[in-house]
């Protein structure tokens, strides 16, 4: 049995859904998609956890008041309200964080700024870890051109898409789905702009954390390369362990078994009654 429900945020109403009993787990989406992109895994999690999947505003269920505000760093400043939301909803103290690129991203913020409610981090390709240079800036401007993004939206996504899944399939159609929404493709373009602001960095930061991180990631991910991204983060994050699988950029829906295995094994100790 789900169990739905709004938090109103500044950009917009964030929709979510909770099912399953135990310690608390909340997924993060990327951008574009929505909280169906952990359909693949969320039976499984939530057989021994309280899991918890958001829509970030813009997408799913979750009304943009502004489009044009939903930024990375805007993102992080939701979850500031939404976790809060979500813990006093269920009645927990701290979450284990799972976030895929920018998810992963307003994961590790909360981690930072507010440790004491998070248990630990199951982090998929985040974003704020990159080397930022002037091409790769210049390619966030790109993605964030109206006619860039509503052609290349759907594409990139069959791009770093290794696997073709149920629930990989079905990302991909609401992928190309964005450029005939204006306000999802306002929030699409928007994200990808604001990975050049500076507040997107997050390299000098991570060292200060202090909770577990488990970071997984495709091998043939194009976007944030395991090479560089990958190998950069498990360096930098203290104490961070790496997996990696052969799907690209989403292997919790490319390649869900394999991930669920390394994500159990992770979040073991991790239990109220392990600790």
């Amino acid at each position: 049995m789900t169990d739905a429900f709004g938090v109103p945020t500044e950009l917009g109403a964030v929709a979510v859904r909770v099912r399953g009993k135990g310690p608390l787990l909340v997924a993060l989406h990327a951008n574009p998609g929505d909280g169906r992109d952990f359909d693949a895994v969320a039976g499984p999690l939530a057989e021994a956890h309280t899991l918890a999947v958001l829509d970030w505003p813009g997408y799913g269920d979750s009304p943009a008041t502004d489009p044009d505000a939903v930024t990375a760093p805007a993102l992080a400043g939701v979850l500031d309200t939404v976790l809060p939301a979500i813990l006093k909803h269920t009645g927990h103290p701290d979450a284990v964080l799972i976030g895929n690129s920018v998810g992963g991203y307003a994961a590790l913020r909360q981690a930072l700024e507010h440790p004491e409610r998070v248990r630990g981090l199951v982090l998929i390709a985040p974003g704020g870890l990159s080397r930022m240079t002037a091409l790769t800036r210049a390619a966030c401007r790109f993605m964030a051109h109206p006619g860039v993004a509503a052609r290349l939206a759907g594409p990139l996504a069959s791009g770093y898409t290794w696997r073709r899944t149920p629930t990989a399939r079905a990302a991909l159609r609401r992928a190309y789905a964005v450029r005939n929404d204006p306000v999802r493709l306002r929030v699409y373009r928007a994200i990808w702009r604001s990975f050049a602001d500076p507040a997107h960095n997050l390299r000098g930061r991570v060292g200060a954390l202090r909770v577990p991180v488990l970071l997984t990631w495709g091998w043939g991910d194009p976007v944030l390369p395991r090479l560089t991204d990958g190998r950069r983060a498990a360096r930098i994050i203290p104490g961070a362990t790496l997996r990696t699988f052969v799907s690209g950029h989403e292997p919790h829906a490319e390649v869900p078994g394999q991930w669920l295995a390394a994500v159990q094994e992770f979040l073991r100790p991790l239990s109220p009654v392990a600790r």
